[in-house]
């Protein structure tokens, strides 16, 4: 009689043993995990710079950095796509219209401070002197942060007169 409550009190403290364990493992990897670099704005620039200035040497990073952008930015470059598309009678890709190989940085990001109001934020990157600045506006896209670059409007082109 006595074998079978030591097995009980064994398997017991064997399952205690286990479910403590798997407490202390999810706890200690919460703890341990970092946010992804686009939880932030200010770590979406940062991304999204690392990409445009690597896109030169690595094909996905330009794919990587147009994946950065937000919803009116990409269907901006879209119809970009689109209309080129027909233009050149091949079709192009919506991250095709970043201009690869053309990116530079007018100055080296030296701090970023971020302005949240809602599901918008500003982000004020600075450089070494007091004209190294700019304003890269940033939009919550789920949990992500994404940019949102100034583009101009895509126009469609002017119809020429009949027999012209």
């Amino acid at each position: 009689m006595r074998a079978p409550a030591v097995k009980r009190r064994s398997a017991l403290a064997l399952f205690f043993f286990a479910l403590v364990s798997s407490a202390l493992l999810v706890v200690g990897a919460s703890g341990c995990s970092r946010a992804a670099p686009d939880a932030t704005p200010e770590g979406v620039v940062r991304l999204w710079l690392e990409r445009m200035e690597s896109a030169a040497e690595d094909g996905r990073a330009m794919k990587e950095a147009y994946e950065l952008l937000g919803p009116r930015a990409r269907a901006n470059l879209k119809d970009r796509a689109d209309r080129a598309s027909r233009g050149q009678g091949r079709r192009y890709e919506p991250h095709q219209m970043l201009a690869e190989g053309r990116f530079g940085l007018r100055f080296r990001p030296k701090a970023m401070t971020a302005r949240i109001e809602g599901d918008d934020a500003w982000v004020e990157v600075k450089g070494d002197g007091p004209d190294q600045r700019a304003t890269v506006k940033c939009t919550r896209e789920g949990e992500a942060w994404r940019i949102e670059p100034d583009l101009p409007e895509v126009v469609a082109p002017a119809k020429r007169p009949e027999g012209g």
